[in-house]
């Protein structure tokens, strides 16, 4: 979007007047010898143009080779660490979580109104709590078999998808996961990309990439935009505000009012939300707790990724000996399900090696420092915004034999014990960290090893022979996906095209 462009182009030059005013309202608590080390900063300006544009996450490495495992920042008057090892993160935000555990205020998520209902950016109280025992009881392992069904069909309409119309992979993979989602939590069945629901869904994921992207969550922008004249763009900036605050609102409203109609009229299918409204029902539940199950429903739209894809393509000999795996234990005549998981641990292997060769949030969400606190030879001072780089930490070389090649293998023959222990721990880290990490972990992992092992079971992807080969290569934000490449994508053999002609839907 044009206007997303000029947000960052205005907070380049908008960054002179903003540091300036921060500096000079906020005073050094602490030494810079017992702060953590980090770049040099400039006099007045500290670290603010150090902070990277792009690619954010391999700036924060780069800095992780140089000073250390935690790096220490000012940038616009903001204290900001960033940690690149599982020590670190586990330290800090795991065994200090009650002081970790709380979220910087993001400009643009409060002004659109995601920290008055989305417990991803809510701070750290009993609100956010509440909210988090009721999407976690959603999306609890005892749970996830009553999803099972639900995958099935949103990964038949994905295989069926690229049948169709294989050129248009990213978009059926972002229907997989709304398709998903919408289903599990509301009941409402989707099958086109261009469905309202979908779409709006994606428009506020898009907002949310922006608004979390350290520039953004740096530099408060917002005064700024709204006291631009007219001439200056200052009413375009403001109706874009206002379309993001009603996208939101859209997103949290409608599915569930479908839901609760639906409920009436008696012809609702069973969901994350009508199951959770027949319990409060059932024991007079208050509006409160209908307030919190519409506010966790709205937050469990996940962005899908298309690092499997690319993957596959740059490492043939890892989608041939999978697909060895899935003939030898399945068979031509049925897609794998569930219930072979066990008995196909390479692709389990590939599932694990999808997150931690580009996970989808590379830096993650930032946590707050509420107090003082003292690490190492380090002091950290409260309102630290600390950033865990899950990228960083799941490329370090020392763990990872190789960190940029796509190796499933690693995950199957740890070189000890320890290391498999090791292993098993960088495995959760792409989720997030301490008691911020995310709930739906397990239902994720599910969705994406079901896509995994039917994709491989029906189809080869191989480099379009009428374009250049595909790269390694990821777009910047939030949320990164791989950079567009162009594939060509069929069918195995005529068994797998008869069975993808043949599959019908529950």
């Amino acid at each position: 979007m044009d206007i997303d462009r000029n947000l960052l182009g205005l907070a380049a030059t908008a960054v002179a007047c903003l540091v300036i005013w921060s500096l000079r309202r906020i005073k050094p608590k602490f030494s810079s010898d017992s702060l953590p080390p980090g770049p040099r900063p400039l006099p007045l300006v500290g670290n603010v143009f150090d902070m990277p544009r792009k690619k954010e996450w391999e700036t924060f490495s780069k800095w992780a080779r140089e000073y250390g495992d935690i790096v220490f920042l000012n940038v616009a008057g903001h204290p900001v660490v960033i940690l690149s090892s599982v020590k670190a993160t586990t330290d800090l935000l795991l065994d200090r979580s009650s002081i970790y555990s709380d979220r910087p205020h993001f400009p643009l998520i409060d002004l659109t109104g995601h920290r008055t209902f989305n417990f991803g950016f809510m701070s750290y109280n009993k609100d956010w709590i509440a909210h988090r025992k009721i999407f976690a009881s959603g999306f609890s392992k005892a749970s996830l078999s009553d999803y099972h069904e639900s995958h099935r069909v949103a990964t038949l309409n994905l295989l069926k998808n690229f049948y169709r119309d294989p050129a248009n992979y990213a978009n059926h993979f972002r229907l997989h996961a709304g398709q998903l989602i919408i289903d599990v939590t509301y009941g409402i069945p989707v099958t086109s990309f261009e469905d309202p629901l979908i779409q709006l869904a994606e428009r506020v994921l898009k907002t949310v990439s922006l608004s979390v992207s350290p520039m953004m969550w740096v530099l408060n922008l917002v005064p700024i935009v709204q006291a631009l004249p007219t001439w200056l763009g200052g009413d375009n900036f403001t109706r874009r505000f206002s379309l993001w605050k009603k996208e939101l609102l859209d997103l949290q409203v409608m599915p569930y009012e479908r839901t609760k109609a639906s409920m009436v009229s008696g012809s609702s299918k069973t969901s994350f939300t009508s199951s959770l409204l027949r319990d409060i029902e059932s024991n007079g539940g208050s509006p409160d707790e209908e307030r919190l199950i519409r506010n966790c429903a709205a937050v469990a739209y996940g962005a899908a990724s298309t690092a499997f894809l690319l993957a596959m393509l740059l490492y043939p000999e890892v989608q041939a000996r999978a697909q060895r795996e899935i003939d030898s234990i399945i068979g031509p005549g049925r897609l794998p399900d569930f219930s072979d998981r066990p008995q196909l641990p390479y692709i389990g292997a590939i599932l694990k090696e999808v997150l931690r060769w580009h996970t989808p949030t590379p830096q993650g969400i930032p946590h707050l420092l509420t107090r003082d606190d003292h690490y190492r030879d380090f002091v950290l001072p409260a309102g630290c915004i600390v950033i865990g780089n899950i990228w960083g930490i799941l490329h370090d070389p020392i763990v990872f034999e190789d960190p940029f090649e796509f190796r499933p293998e690693r995950h199957l023959y740890p070189k000890s014990e320890e290391s498999a222990v090791q292993m098993e721990v960088f495995s959760r880290v792409a989720f997030g960290f301490g008691r911020r990490s995310c709930p739906g972990k397990l239902f994720a992992e599910d969705e994406l090893w079901l896509m995994f092992a039917q994709f491989l079971a029906i189809y080869n992807v191989s480099p379009d022979p009428n374009h250049p080969p595909a790269k390694p290569d990821f777009g910047s934000g939030a949320i990164s996906h791989p950079i567009p490449f162009k594939c060509t994508i069929l069918p195995r053999s005529d068994n797998a095209k008869s069975l993808i002609e043949q599959m019908t839907y529950a």
